[in-house]
Order: structure tokens, then C-alpha cells, then sequence
């Protein structure tokens, strides 16, 4: 669980550092690559999916364990494919290369 905790703070720290913003759906004014964005394009939504396993884990509760699996296949399905066509969007070819050599995940 603390894993995945600090794997997002350090997320949300590097995005902070280089003033992208860290609510979704703003617009971003920086393409962020350094920090947890060289391993995933999306290490704010990994790391919470692992906290929340985590949780799931340390409190055993199988119901925490499938709040964490509907909250990944909504990234995943829903949220992730809408900031990623933003991006496209603001940055086109730089941010096609940036998905061409990381994956969205890990």
C-alpha cells in the first residue's frame, strides 16, 4: 500500500515540479517524461490502483480488491483514453513518440 502511495506522491511531485497541472482534465502546457513518466504514462493511476490493493490485502477484504480492479478498468477504459487524446492533441507527434517507447501502465 505504501508502495503505491509513494509512487504517486512521486508522480504528482514531478508533475508540480515541471507546473504541468495534476488535476485531470485541465489542460497541460508541458509534456512530462522524467520521474515515474520514463516507466508509465499514467503513475498517478498506478499508484493508486496498488494502494488500493494494498488496502485490500492488509484489511483482506475481497469487496477493496474489486473497488481496485473497477477503478484500473476505468482508467483504462474511460479516463486514460480522454487525457491521452487531449495530449495528442496539444502535442501530436512528440506525444506519439512518448507513447511509442512507454507504455501506459508499466
Amino acid at each position: 500500500m505504501l508502495a503505491g502511495i509513494g509512487w504517486a506522491m512521486w508522480a504528482a511531485w514531478q508533475l508540480r515540479r515541471s507546473g504541468a497541472p495534476i488535476r485531470s482534465g485541465v489542460a497541460a502546457a508541458v509534456l512530462v517524461e522524467e520521474g515515474p513518466f520514463r516507466f508509465g504514462r499514467n503513475p498517478m493511476a498506478l499508484g493508486l490502483t496498488v494502494s488500493l490493493l494494498g488496502l485490500a490485502a492488509m484489511l483482506g477484504s475481497a469487496f477493496v480488491a474489486v473497488a481496485a480492479f473497477a477503478f484500473a478498468a476505468y482508467m483504462h477504459i474511460v479516463r486514460i483514453p480522454q487525457e491521452e487524446a487531449q495530449l495528442r492533441g496539444t502535442f501530436g507527434g512528440w506525444y506519439s513518440d512518448y507513447t511509442a517507447t512507454v507504455r501506459r501502465w508499466l
